[in-house]
């Protein structure tokens, strides 16, 4: 009797550990005029958006109760410091669950910091006042579109997996963006109306239809006649990068 009670304890717990559990949080943009965001995620899947009236509104889906994620914000004269964040687990993670899906303000201007190890992004910060950026992502499909977005300044890594990047649109300011590639692929979209400006490097394949060289780096028609220009560094590493004009 002894050891068949300490069996279903056993389970019950490794149901526990194991069931769902759900995140919910807002944060108003009251009084707030500017703010930093900070998303560390050990592996999963995130939808990140900024087209929201709240600085921050998130729902997570966990099967791990030591990942309960942990929110910290400051506010100090107007200006935010938020950050949201779980426990890294180690060992086999393929049977858990882990999703995100995060909103952001749409009028504040942010700066955006996102760190994640393995898993699924897609990030959408068209139309935002997101600012500055940076991703670091270790084995993750990435998709990024930043069309018409206020950024100004992005540095992107990826260790291993895709990185599909939508610059389309047209731009009024000037971007600087540096991108790092380890083992996977990089898919750029590039504008048609604002110049672009490309330097590369990598020991993979490269395609860059529609660009012309001059020195060092690849321009497109629009360089040198568009307002505003986007200029990019791409180190592919290993993998590829390929460019796709906006038609």
């Amino acid at each position: 009797m002894k050891k068949l009670l300490l069996l279903l304890c056993i389970c019950l717990t490794a149901h526990v550990l194991m069931a769902q559990q759900t995140y919910d949080k807002v944060i108003p943009a009251t009084g707030i005029s500017n703010s930093t965001v900070r998303l560390e995620i050990p592996v999963g899947t995130l939808n990140l958006n900024a087209s929201g009236s709240d600085l921050i509104s998130t729902k997570i889906q966990y099967s791990l109760v030591s990942w309960t994620p942990r929110m910290d914000l400051n506010k100090k004269n107007g200006t935010a410091a938020l950050e949201l964040s779980q426990k890294k687990v180690s060992g086999n993670q393929s049977d858990v669950e882990n999703n995100w899906d995060v909103n952001l303000s749409k009028n504040t201007p942010l700066e955006l910091y996102l760190q994640m190890g393995a898993g699924e992004s897609k990030i959408d910060l068209g139309n935002s006042k997101v600012q500055k950026l940076e991703i670091q992502a270790g084995a993750v499909a990435l998709d990024v579109k930043l069309a018409k977005s206020a950024l100004r300044e992005a540095n992107i890594k990826a260790g291993v997996g895709e990185l599909n990047l939508d610059l389309s649109g047209d731009w009024n300011h000037d971007l600087t963006l540096d991108i790092a590639g380890g083992m996977g692929e990089i898919n750029l979209t590039l504008p048609k109306g604002t110049g672009v400006k490309l330097e590369t490097s990598g020991f993979g394949s490269q395609d860059l239809s529609g660009l012309t060289k001059k020195g060092r780096f690849y321009i497109n028609e629009a360089f040198g006649k568009a307002n505003h220009t986007l200029t990019i560094k791409a180190a592919g590493g290993l993998g590829s990068i390929t460019v796709r004009n906006q038609d």
